[in-house]
C-alpha cells in the first residue's frame, strides 16, 4: 500500500501496535551530523506491505486516510496490487538477509529484460526464486525478487550458489 507523506513508519508502528503483520523495506545509511552514524531508512518511501484480508484492509484504511492502495493495470483495467505469500516471503527474506549488499528499487527503476530463471541453492537466501541477470549501473550478475508494479530487491550472489529453473 501506499502511505502519504513518509508516515511508513508511524503506520508501520499502528500496524504493530494492532498485531497487523506488516513490512517496510529498509536500507543502510551513512548519516552526518556532530559524528557518523549508520541507520536504517525506509529504502523506498509512501510505501508499506500489509498482511491481511481485504475486510481488515478496508477496516484500516477507513479509520487511516494515509493509507492508500497501490494499483497496476491488468487487462486494459486498474487492479489492486495482491502479493502471493510465498513470493512477499522472498522478498523479505532477500530484503532482511543482507541489508548491506541489497539494492531495492521502485517500480519506475524496474527494467528488466530476459533473465534466466533460478533458485538459491546455497547460503542465507537458499530456497529463494527470482532472476539472475545483468541490472544497470553493476559489473557482474545480480539476483533480482520483483513484486510485480511495486518494487525489486537485487543483491549480489556467487553463480555457483544458483540453479537454472526449468
Amino acid at each position: 500500500m501506499r502511505v502519504t507523506y513518509r508516515r511508513e513508519m508511524k503506520v508501520k508502528a499502528e500496524m504493530d501496535a494492532l498485531e497487523v503483520p506488516a513490512f517496510v523495506p529498509m536500507r543502510r545509511i551513512m548519516q552526518r551530523g556532530s559524528r557518523l552514524r549508520n541507520t536504517l531508512e525506509p529504502a523506498i518511501h509512501n510505501l508499506i506491505f500489509i498482511h491481511a484480508t481485504e475486510e481488515k484492509v478496508q477496516a484500516l484504511k477507513k479509520s487511516r486516510p494515509e493509507l492508500q492502495y497501490m494499483m497496476r493495470k491488468m487487462n486494459g483495467k486498474m487492479e489492486k496490487i495482491v502479493v502471493p505469500e510465498q513470493e512477499m516471503e522472498d522478498f523479505m527474506k532477500v530484503c532482511t538477509a543482507s541489508q548491506d549488499f541489497v539494492e531495492i528499487v521502485s517500480a519506475d527503476g524496474i527494467k528488466l529484460k530476459s533473465g534466466q530463471e533460478v533458485m538459491i541453492v546455497s547460503g542465507p537466501l537458499q530456497g529463494i526464486r527470482g532472476h539472475f541477470q545483468r541490472v544497470e549501473g553493476h559489473r557482474s550478475r545480480r539476483f533480482i525478487v520483483t513484486i510485480p508494479g511495486a518494487c525489486a530487491a537485487t543483491v549480489e550472489v556467487k553463480a555457483e550458489e544458483v540453479m537454472p529453473i526449468t
